[in-house]
C-alpha cells in the first residue's frame, strides 16, 4: 500500500489503524474512530451525564448502548467472511488492541452458545475508580452480550461474577449465556420504577398538603374565642368527620381549663343541616364540658334549623338554648351575677 505523505498505517493483532494527519482523519479497521482521555475526558462526559439524569439512568442507558453497539459490531465482522469460531476467538485480541483492556477467554463453548471472559484493567473500571465508586460498569457487559446476540441470532446477556480494583488495576470476568433478558425489559423495568417512584411521591406530597389542609381548616372552622371573664364561644360551622370532631372536643376541654372558663356557648348559626355526627359531638361535647364543671350553651339556631332538627326528631334535651349569640351572652353574663349596662354619657 503506497502512502502519502504525513499518512501512517499500523497492524496490530490482525487489526489495522490507519492515520492522514493532513485530512484529520484516524481509522480502526477502515472505520473512523476518535480518541478520548479515560481518566478525564470520557470521566467528565459520564459525570456530566449523571449529573442532568441521575446515576441509575446512566446505567441503564450504557448497558443499553453497549448492548446496540455490540450488535452492530458483531454484524460487521460477521461479513467478513471468517467462520463464528475465527471471529469469536479473534474478538478478545481485538479488544485489547485497542486499549478496552486486556481480554481473554476463560471458556468458550458455541455449542452451548456460553463463555466466560476475563478482562484486567478496562477502560470502564478505569473511569469508575476515577469517579471513586465501587461498582463494575455496566456498558462492557451490555456490549459483549450484544456481540453474542448478533453473531449467534439469539438473545444473550451476561452477568459480572468477579469484580476487583486495587492500586494495581482492575479485574473482571463476564459470563455470557442465552437469556429472554434484553436491555429492553432493562428499560422498561426501569421506566415503571421511576413511574412508581414518580406517582409514590406526588402521593406523599397530596398526603402531606391534605394534612395541611386539615390542620388549617381545623384550626380556622372551630376557634376559641374568650368574650368575657369566664365565658368562651365556640362557632361550630362546616363539615365534620369523626377526626375533626374527637379534635374539637379535646381543644375545647383544654381552652376551658386553660381560661379557667365556668360557661361556653356553641354557636352553630354557621351549620345549615344537622346530621347524626354533628348531633353526636353536640351531645359528647356538652356532656364532657359539664363533667369538669362548666356550663355549656347553644346559639344561633335558626327556624329552618330547628324545624329540620324537630322533623328528624332532634332534640338538644336540658341545653339552653338561643336564637342568638347575643342572647346567649347576656343570659351567660346573668348567671355569673352581673349585666351589661349602656355607659352613660359623662359629658351630661
Amino acid at each position: 500500500m503506497l502512502l502519502k505523505e504525513r499518512e501512517f498505517n499500523q497492524e496490530i493483532e490482525n487489526t489495522n489503524f490507519h492515520w492522514i494527519l493532513d485530512e484529520g482523519l484516524f481509522q480502526f479497521d477502515d472505520e473512523d474512530v476518535v480518541l478520548f482521555w479515560t481518566k478525564s475526558e470520557l470521566k467528565t462526559f459520564i459525570d456530566t451525564i449523571e449529573e442532568v439524569t441521575g446515576a441509575e439512568s446512566v446505567r441503564v442507558v450504557l448497558e443499553t448502548a453497549g448492548y446496540r453497539a455490540g450488535k452492530i459490531i458483531s454484524s460487521f465482522y460477521a461479513k467478513g467472511g471468517k467462520s463464528m469460531q475465527e471471529v469469536l476467538e479473534s474478538l478478545p485480541n481485538v479488544y485489547t488492541a485497542t486499549g478496552w483492556g486486556a481480554m481473554e477467554y476463560k471458556n468458550l463453548c458455541l455449542e452451548e452458545k456460553r463463555a466466560t471472559l476475563s478482562i484486567r484493567n478496562d477502560w470502564e473500571s478505569k473511569v469508575v475508580q476515577a469517579q471513586g465508586k465501587q461498582e463494575s460498569g455496566t456498558f462492557i457487559g451490555g456490549h459483549w452480550a450484544g456481540i453474542f446476540t448478533g453473531l449467534f441470532g439469539e438473545t444473550m446477556w451476561y452477568k459480572i461474577t468477579q469484580y476487583s480494583t486495587s492500586e494495581a488495576g482492575s479485574y473482571k470476568e463476564v459470563e455470557l449465556f442465552p437469556s429472554p433478558m434484553t436491555p429492553n425489559e432493562n428499560i422498561r423495568e426501569y421506566i415503571q420504577s421511576q413511574e412508581q417512584q414518580t406517582i409514590m411521591q406526588l402521593e406523599a406530597m397530596v398526603e402531606n398538603r391534605t394534612m395541611e389542609l386539615k390542620t388549617m381548616i381545623r384550626e380556622l372552622s372551630s376557634p376559641i374565642i374568650p368574650v368575657l371573664d369566664g365565658i368562651l364561644v365556640t362557632p361550630i360551622m362546616g363539615r365534620f368527620d369523626q377526626e375533626r370532631s374527637d379534635d374539637l372536643i379535646e381543644k375545647v376541654l383544654q381552652a376551658i381549663m386553660d381560661h379557667k372558663a365556668k360557661m361556653l356557648i356553641l354557636d352553630v348559626t354557621g351549620i345549615q343541616a344537622m346530621d347524626a355526627l354533628i348531633l353526636s359531638t353536640l351531645e359528647k361535647l356538652t356532656q364532657s364540658i359539664q363533667l369538669i364543671g362548666a356550663v355549656p350553651m347553644v346559639a344561633g339556631i335558626s327556624p329552618e334549623l330547628a324545624m329540620e332538627m324537630a322533623s328528624k326528631g332532634i332534640y338538644l334535651k336540658g341545653l339552653k338554648c338561643f336564637a342568638t349569640l347575643k342572647h346567649a351572652v347576656h343570659y351567660a353574663n346573668a348567671l355569673d351575677g352581673m349585666h351589661i349596662i349602656k355607659k352613660e354619657d359623662e359629658s351630661l
